[in-house]
Parts: C-alpha cells; structure tokens; sequence
C-alpha cells in the first residue's frame, strides 16, 4: 500500500489520541488500585451495544454497509469491514499490463476470479498461471510476517497505531472463482498452498478436467462453500471427474476429522458414491447438498481402471442421509438421463422436511411434481429448474399460473425455460405492426394468443430472475413491441429485482433455414424501461455474442456520460422521428385490442388481484408512448443516475463476467 493511501486511511480511521494518563501508564510502574480490574462505564443508548448493531447491520445489503454505514464513525466502519467484499477480475481476455494491474491489486482483496476463455492460446494460460503463483507466494508470505509481528505485539502490549491501523484493515482471500478452461490439473496444484484462509471455492470449469477434492480440501482447512461444475461454459459432452479419495490421507487411510463444509454443489460430475457417503460423515455442519444432474457414463469404463461401475444408487443414499441427521435445509439428487419418479420426489422432499429451497430438473417434472409445488407456494422462496431440453407448453403454463400465486418467492432460476413472452402480454399488443399496410392487415386477425391467459404474476418482492424468454412465433422476440412488453412487465412487476438474466434460444429453426434471436436494443426497443429498477445490482442479457443493429445513443442513457445535452437530443430525435407510431397505435387499440380486454375471461384471474395502482401502470405496456414517457422522465431529472447500485453488466457475452456500465460499453463500441 503507497504512502499517500496509507496516511488517508489513517485520517479516517484515526484512534484516539495518547493522553498524559495513558503515557504515564506505560512508563511507570502500575499502582495497586492500578492493578485492579475497571468496569466500563454502562451504555446510555442500544446502539452503544456491539451486539444489538450487530443484528442490526446482518439484514443490511453490502451496497448499503458500503455507501452508508461505514461513513457514520469509526465504530460502525470497525464493525461493518469485512462485511464489505473487495474483488479481484482477472482473464485471458485482458491485455499484460491490464492483467498485471489487476493482480497488483491482490493484497487486501477477498474475493479472487480468474476466468479463461476458449480462444486463450498454451502460452498465455501458461504466462497468466505463473504470474498468478507468484502474486499469491507474495501476498502469502507478507501475510505471514504480518501476523507473526501482529503476535509479538500482542505478547508485548505495545502497539503503535499505525500498527493498530494496519492490523484493523488486513483482509485475508477468502473466495476463489475459477470460471471457463481454466484446466484444474495445471493451475490448483501450485496455487493451492498460499491458499489456506478461503471460505468459498467455486469451479466452473470445462468438461472432462479431473479434479482432487482432498487437495482442496486438505488446503483450505476453514472451507464452508464447495462448488463444482459445467455452467454454461463448456463445449465438452464430458462431465467434470471427481476420483477418490475426497479426503486427505494420513498413514495410509483417509483422515476423518469433521471439517466446517457448510454448502457442496456438484453439478454435471461424475464421482463413485461411496466416496460421496464417506465424505459426508464428516461434514456435521452441511446445510446445503445438491446433486445436480449426476453423469453415470462419463468415459468406457476401461480407461479408468481404480474406479468402480459409475452407478448411483437413491435408496441407499437416502438411506445413508438419513442416518447421519445432517441439518440439511436446501437438498437435491437428480442423474442424467434417468427421470425421477414420483415416489423418489416425494421422498427427497422429506430429506428436508419445511425446505424453503427447491432444485427441480424440467425433463423430470411430472403433473404429481407440479400439484406438489403449488402446495407449497406460500412457503418456496427460492425455486431453481434447471436441464437441457426445454419443458413442455404444460408445464410452461403451470410455471406461469404458480408464479401468478406465490407472493413470497424471492429467486426464481430457470435459464432453459423457454418462458412464452405471450404469457407477460396482459394487453394482447405483441402482434402490433407499424406501418400502414401491416396494420391494415393486423386488424383483421385475432390478437388472442389462443389457449395462453397472460397474468400478472404475484411476486412482487424477486430479489433474482434468471429467465429464458421464448415465443410462438420467434420472429415477434426481435420486434421494439416485443422487448417493449418484456422489459416493461419486468420493470413495474418486480420492482425489487437485484439480479436480472434475460436469455433467449440461440437460434430458431423455419423449415431448413436456421435464424439467430436478437433481443431489440435500440431506444424503442424499451431497454430504457429497466431504468426504473433502482436496486439492480447485476444485469445480463443474452449469453451468446451478436452483432447487435444499435447505436450508443440507444444504450448511454444508462451512464452518467450519456445525460450531457448532446446525447438527450439525440435520443430526443430518434423519439420523434417515430412519433408516426403513436397515431398507429391508437388506431390499433380502437380496432382491437380494448375489445378484447374488456372481455375479463380472457386474461387468468390473477388480473382481478392486481393493485389498482399497478394495473395504472402497466396501461401503456408494450406501446412506443412508454417508451417515450421514459426518455422525458430521464431527461427532465437533472443529474439523473440509472442503477446507483449497478456492479456487473453484460449484453450479449458469453461469459457472465459482468462489467461496469462504462466499461462494457466501451467492449461494444470501441
């Protein structure tokens, strides 16, 4: 750390300044009265009580602790500095000096991601690697030293205060993110023994890398969160490998001392479950086991000769959780390729009787399974459906009258739903055409959507939404109406979205021809609408890179850059030049649209339970006049600021890497 950060830091967390009693005290020798214990004086409001702020503080989000809380004085930044979490990006992407100046930043930082990227070549994994091994020897060793004079002072009591400062403000790496072709075999050995003090591993990595858990966890002796899997990052058919043993070995067998693992996720990898049943006796304290789409068939088995038959076996595990009697709150067991049954999810839902947290695989999903969900409606708070095919119009329905009646979910994951966009369209505008001779043509077909009642679903506190959208006719999810009716329910429906993941197919098929889906960016598009969401924090759309037909005018509005008068007047002339579509949509509303709103059979009855102030609001859904009102609202605020909380933004990129506006703005139009 420089000096001149050294003496701010030391200004805003200055200690109290030395009296003539506290020199005294240590220069002379102590009296009797001295000697004798002083009680502290009692406090005079609950807020002088440590523990009361504690609470206090833990319902606080980080946002919040960061931009508020450490300010009010010392004591609360004391209390509040490791709820705060300092990350450190790094990637194949990156140019060298990018990269070495962000591992120049590993010293204090708590959270450490290292991503790969497919096109990465051997020489630069290979230079990022060594690089990264001998940042982390560094920070290890000063952290060494540092504790050892942090001992001798304690043993001393004579701490000065820069001392004292230092000691305050020192933070340990406490989670490890390694996301694409990282091959584990290659960078955990070396990195792994400057690693003791993690509390998070997370491993998402390309498919058929073996991974050794007793290294891992052998290595980070503290470890409370285990992670392990596929995700979205890769192009292999082969599922990740996890060979025994799972624990370290001492004198020839393994060790079984119980270890502090709070959380283990293993998603697409294939292990020998014995191993598994092992490994969970001693881990007294796990809350959350997942098994997530188990391969039972990952290579012939020949090729792996110390491994048995990869079957996994339900009874027995079952059988085996419940003889240890884990506190188990969140629980999940699924194989690929073989579908659950109906008594096999019954009996995995009593693993963990009055779970709030539910992983369901769509291919397994079963109308027993759907009556079983929505009894519980008024309980679930997280829901996560997961699988490679995407679930039937059944289910997709069943999906969207159980979201219409559960007002108590908060995250809501399913990022292969294929979600119909014509179940979020309570107005019935997704058909609209804006010239003449389409809307001529328009007003003389239905613009009911068949068998589909949209609604308004009841979940108005969602903290995250990982959605694929979807529709009937696959052209409607590029057209301005479309994304216009997707943004804008996304906007006033949930009002309290922190994270937001909006995905769509990579392609649609239409007889031979193959199309790729582009989600509409441009200012007419309603992107804009989302600006109404004041806690978002992190914003994904798309996971795949397109070339994308919009400007920087169309996407500024979203930076503080974008709010100079240059840019509001463009965004002001693309308004009006389409001002021809206002007229256009009054005509279609006469002719259409309120005949067929008024007839309330028509939308599910989730409509009659709406708030009349929410029905007012989402009056102009899916019309350019909302867009329209949401530029002048933007430019009639003066300094206007669009997501103060924003950390990571991505628009149609293959990794969920997540930057800041500015910055991932500059990715698209440098």
């Amino acid at each position: 750390m420089s000096t001149s950060v050294w003496k701010r830091l030391s200004k805003r967390v200055s200690l109290p300044p030395k009296t003539k009693a506290t020199v005294a005290t240590a220069t002379t020798a102590p009296t009797k009265n001295a000697l004798q214990p002083t009680l502290p004086p009692p406090p005079s409001h609950p807020l002088d009580i440590i523990e009361i702020l504690e609470h206090i503080f833990s319902y606080l989000d980080e946002f919040t602790i960061k931009e508020t809380a450490i300010l009010v004085c010392r004591k609360w930044f004391l209390i509040n500095r490791l709820r705060s979490t300092r990350e450190v990006v790094l990637g194949s992407f990156m140019s060298n000096s990018k990269f070495d100046r962000n591992l120049s930043r590993i010293s204090g930082a708590s959270r450490l991601s290292f991503y790969v990227f497919l096109d990465a070549t051997v020489s630069t994994q290979e230079q990022h690697r060594r690089k990264l091994v001998m940042a982390l020897q560094r920070n290890h060793t000063r952290q060494i030293k540092r504790q050892k004079r942090h001992r001798k002072l304690d043993s001393l009591t004579q701490w000065t205060d820069g001392a004292t400062l230092e000691r305050l403000l020192d933070r340990s790496l406490e989670e490890l993110n390694l996301i694409g072709y990282v091959q584990p075999e290659l960078t955990l050995p070396p990195i792994l023994p400057y690693l003791s003090t993690l509390l998070r591993v997370h491993l998402q990595i390309s498919g058929g890398a073996v991974i050794k858990v007793a290294d891992i966890v052998q290595a980070c002796p503290l470890l409370q969160e285990l992670y392990v899997g596929i995700g979205q990052v890769s192009w292999s058919d082969l599922a990740v490998e996890l060979p025994r043993p799972w624990l370290p070995s001492r004198n020839g067998s393994e060790q079984g001392s119980p270890l502090p693992l709070r959380s283990l996720v293993l998603e697409d990898v294939c292990f020998p479950q014995k191993t598994l049943e092992s490994f969970l006796a001693v881990t007294p304290q796990l809350t959350v086991l997942k098994l997530i789409n188990l391969v039972s068939d990952n290579l012939p088995h020949e090729e792996l000769p110390e491994w048995e038959h990869l079957e996994y076996n339900w009874p027995k595990l079952s059988k085996r959780l419940k003889d240890l009697q884990l506190p188990l709150k969140a629980f999940h067991f699924s194989v690929s390729d073989r579908p659950m049954t109906d008594d096999e999810f019954k009996e995995m839902l009593l693993v963990c009787r009055g779970s709030t947290e539910w992983t369901v695989p769509f291919a397994d999903v079963t109308l027993t399974m759907i009556v079983n969900i929505k009894t519980f409606q008024n309980v679930l708070t997280s829901l996560e459906l997961f699988g490679t095919d995407r679930p039937t119009i059944i289910l997709q329905r069943a999906l969207h009258y159980y979201l219409c009646d559960s007002p108590h979910l908060l995250h809501l994951r399913a990022p292969r739903a294929a979600f119909l966009v014509e179940h979020l369209d309570v107005y019935y505008r997704g058909k609209f055409a804006y010239t003449k001779q389409e809307v001529r043509g328009n007003l003389s077909q239905p613009v009911v959507w068949g068998h589909i009642r949209p609604g308004v679903w009841a979940c108005r506190k969602l903290l995250t939404l990982h959605m694929e959208f979807h529709s009937h006719e696959q052209p409607l999810l590029s057209s301005a109406v479309t994304t216009r009716i997707l943004f804008g329910y996304i906007a006033r429906v949930l009002p309290r979205l922190r994270e937001l993941f909006v995905d769509t197919a990579e392609c649609y098929r239409q007889g031979d021809m193959a199309f790729s889906v582009k989600l509409n960016l441009q200012l007419e598009g309603g992107l804009c609408l989302l600006a109404k969401l004041k806690d978002l924090e992190r914003l994904r759309i798309g996971s795949y890179e397109r070339q994308l037909q919009c400007s920087l005018s169309d996407l500024n509005w979203m930076v503080p850059s974008g709010q100079s008068k240059r840019y509001r007047e463009k965004r002001q002339t693309t308004i009006e030049r389409l001002d021809s579509w206002l007229e256009e949509e009054r005509w279609l509303e006469l002719a259409a649209v309120r005949a067929v709103h008024e007839e309330e059979e028509d939308l599910s009855t989730s409509w009659v339970k709406v708030e009349p102030a929410l029905k007012l609001e989402l009056y102009h859904l899916g019309l350019f006049l909302d867009v329209k009102r949401m530029v002048s609202e933007m430019a009639s605020v003066n300094n206007f600021r669009c997501w103060p909380r924003m950390r990571r933004l991505s628009l149609f990129y293959l990794y969920d890497i997540g930057r800041s506006p500015e910055m991932e703005l500059e990715r698209m139009f440098k």
